[in-house]
């Protein structure tokens, strides 16, 4: 049996899927007959539901913190992790059948697979206030005239942030930790990445120091493999 190396699917929502469909498959017959231990399974089921749960809050505008945002971050890094370790540990082995391989969610290794071109499209970014403290809802979508996203090459926004106080930082200002802008920025570079999403609508959260401050956002596009695409139009709102 070949096993594809990429395996794992990106989106949150695909990961949960996969799990999900391990924890039903898995009756108490086969967890015998693969070798696996009542408590590893309940850990995994405990991944799942404590990821599902943050996930759904940080869908809901009223209920999505920083504290939350950086809560699923941390829950999905954990059952990632379970999840290659059931894989390594209880999937590779015989009395798996090829069956069961395929109704674990995996494929065959592709010996031809497509390359997977750098992307070639350009987002743009538009932003408003959802009405929150210091947030800010930043829209994402490709540029007028061009197509959806939905190539590989185009895979997801890769989205980049910078905070200019009024009249451009201090010199003691863009050297700290936040490195604030002195200028206006022409493209994404002087701007720190926020985050990797294919989600049409993101939130990004402000300190409250930072109110009254000059929020500039630029995305560009990423492809399956981490290569990014030309910037975006750069744009700004005042951070409330």
């Amino acid at each position: 049996m070949a096993y594809n190396s990429d395996w794992l699917p990106s989106p949150r929502s695909e990961v949960l899927a996969m799990c999900h469909s391990w924890i039903i498959y898995m009756t108490l017959e086969r967890r015998t007959a693969w070798g696996v231990p009542a408590a590893e399974f309940t850990e995994l089921g405990l991944f799942y539901a404590t990821a599902q749960e943050l996930l759904q809050k940080a869908d809901n505008d009223a209920e999505r913190t920083h504290v939350i945002t950086v809560q699923v971050q941390e829950a999905f890094k954990a059952l990632r992790a379970k999840m290659r370790f059931f894989r390594d540990r209880y999937f590779k082995i015989p009395p798996l059948t090829a069956a069961d391989w395929a109704a674990l969610g995996f494929r065959e290794k592709d010996t031809h697979p497509s390359p997977i071109p750098p992307p070639d499209g350009t987002p743009q970014a538009s932003l408003s206030y959802p009405g929150g403290p210091h947030a800010v809802t930043i829209h994402l979508g490709p540029m007028p005239g061009t197509e959806e996203l939905n190539s590989e090459s185009d895979y997801g926004y890769a989205v980049y942030v910078g905070i200019m106080p009024p009249g451009g930082a201090t010199l003691e200002e863009a050297a700290s930790e936040k490195h604030y802008l002195m200028t206006v920025p022409r493209d994404g570079k002087p701007l720190r990445h926020l985050r990797f999403t294919r989600r049409r609508r993101e939130k990004a959260l402000f300190d409250a120091e930072d109110a009254g401050k000059t929020a500039y956002v630029c995305p560009r596009y990423e492809n399956g493999k981490g290569e990014t695409g030309q910037w975006g139009p750069v744009t700004s709102i005042i951070i409330p």
